[in-house]
């Protein structure tokens, strides 16, 4: 599982700004395929996240965005432009950046956060209302040498059931 931002260039980072040395986009905003990967389930939907060890919190506060689902993987794209939470991420971390690099990158350049994972990071997933909740493993935010889990809640359930499914 990976959890972090993506730039309008397409460029990710991880929840610290480190940059993970991959595009997850491309020019468009669209999420950048690797040969022979194609969208098998895609919809407009709302995630939130939290992280769950070593005590639950908020990790990533309710975001509107898209749900993109492959044989590979699953990606929730937050909505580029979008309003914004004070703190000008729908992340619920502390940023050692300047607030006007924040305001630059979420402004100027387009970014927007992201989570993205694959069936071997799935522990279990449950419906929860309008939502179905997933359970998924990734490197704990600060320590990515260490595991945690998270409870990612993606609503409507509709399409996060087509995305986890079309992992197989």
């Amino acid at each position: 599982m990976l959890a972090g931002f993506v730039d309008g260039r397409g460029r990710a980072y991880d929840i610290g700004f480190r940059t993970l040395r991959l595009s997850l986009t491309d020019e468009e905003g669209v999420l950048a395929l690797t040969a022979g990967e194609e969208v098998v389930a895609q919809g407009a939907a709302t995630a939130a996240m939290e992280v769950l060890d070593p005590k639950p919190l908020p990790l990533l506060l309710p975001a509107p965005g898209e749900v993109v689902g492959t044989r590979r993987r699953a990606v929730f794209l937050a909505t580029a432009g979008g309003r914004r939470p004070a703190a000008l991420t729908f992340y619920n971390v502390s940023l050692s950046l300047h607030r006007t690099a924040l305001e630059h990158f979420f402004t100027a350049q387009g970014g927007r956060e992201f989570v993205q994972f694959e069936a071997s990071d799935v522990e279990r997933s449950s419906p929860s209302g309008l939502a179905l909740e997933l359970l998924l493993r990734g490197p704990r935010p600060g320590a990515p040498k260490e595991t945690s889990r998270f409870r990612l809640r993606i609503e409507p359930a509709a399409i996060a059931r087509e995305a986890l499914s079309a992992l197989g």
